[in-house]
């Protein structure tokens, strides 16, 4: 397991029972995680997040978070009187998986899964195609250029293939490999994913996006960002049947990201509502963490 910070924990307790007063904590990116008036959060309040800003920059912030249950939640407004939500958790570090050997360079293997064409060529997104052959050539494939797609941008080749290094098991899909691979490959996977197609970074609002028919790539994408730390919402066009996950993280992936120094708000999920839930059943967990904190959920929420 991980604690709030990424890091792996080692389990030394784990015990079943029956939670009779059980609830669920939905968050502003509608991301839930649930249990019984015992489970606690490592909460933020406008305060403490005022004292972040301050602090940020100049020293070391270092006072803790608060352990907040769920029972005392349902006793404290979730919004202020100007209707802003005042309890917010953080999202956690990146996730702290060891550095894997892998077939492919993850940067290569995330742009060539997405940009990589029947014709054998590849196309970047607009004004990353310097930047996206720049990888391959680091990583020593040659580049041979094409003609110009109808968009504008070069087509091009690289030598040996992709799909040639991966004979006989070729992929179709984001393997798990790589998605439990060391926090700066997972980064790099990340970054060859967002340069492969256009539209997928806006840069007036710092957020990405990645649209796809199907679901489970969608939800490999969300679980990858999750483990890096950002913050992810996933919408459904139920008529042209495409699912959208936006996102917003701390790491630099794009070579147009408007990013100068990592931003605080980014890196935090505020409490939306509590619901009260039929009884179900609950784990106690202890690790050998300092605080006992774990990671819970699909994005990966800090919990004790």
């Amino acid at each position: 397991m991980f604690d709030h910070k990424g890091q792996i924990v080692k389990v030394t307790l784990a015990q079943q029972y029956l939670g009779t007063q059980c609830y669920e904590v939905t968050f502003n990116d509608y991301l839930t995680i649930s249990g019984d008036s015992k489970l606690a959060l490592p909460t933020e309040n406008h305060k403490y997040r005022t004292r972040l800003v301050t602090y940020k920059g100049k020293r070391k912030f270092l006072r803790p978070l608060k352990h907040t249950t769920t029972e005392q939640l349902l006793s404290t407004p979730l919004v202020d009187k100007r209707n802003r939500k005042t309890i917010s958790v953080p999202t956690t570090d990146p996730l702290s998986f060891p550095h894997k050997d892998l077939p492919v360079p993850p940067f290569l293997f995330g742009f060539w899964s997405f940009a990589s064409r029947s014709t054998g060529t590849m196309l970047a997104a607009r004004n990353t195609t310097e930047f996206v052959t720049e990888k391959f050539k680091d990583h020593g494939y040659k580049v041979t250029f094409k003609g110009l797609a109808n968009t504008g941008e070069r087509e091009f080749i690289i030598t040996p293939s992709i799909y040639s290094q991966l004979i006989p098991s070729v992929p179709n899909i984001i393997t798990n490999n790589y998605l439990l691979s060391s926090p700066e490959q997972r980064a790099e996977l990340l970054s060859g994913i967002v340069c492969a197609k256009n539209r997928q970074y806006d840069k007036k609002s710092d957020k990405f996006r990645f649209s796809s028919q199907n679901y489970d790539t969608v939800r490999r994408i969300q679980l990858l960002v999750e483990s890096l730390g950002g913050k992810t919402s996933i919408n459904h066009d139920s008529n042209k049947g495409y699912y959208t996950i936006w996102f917003k993280i701390r790491i630099k992936i794009h070579p147009d990201q408007a990013y100068s120094a990592p931003k605080i708000h980014y890196g935090r999920r505020y409490v939306s509502k509590i619901d009260l839930i039929q009884p179900q059943l609950c784990v106690h967990i202890e690790t050998t963490g300092k605080n006992n904190t774990i990671l819970a959920g699909e994005g990966f929420i800090p919990c004790l």
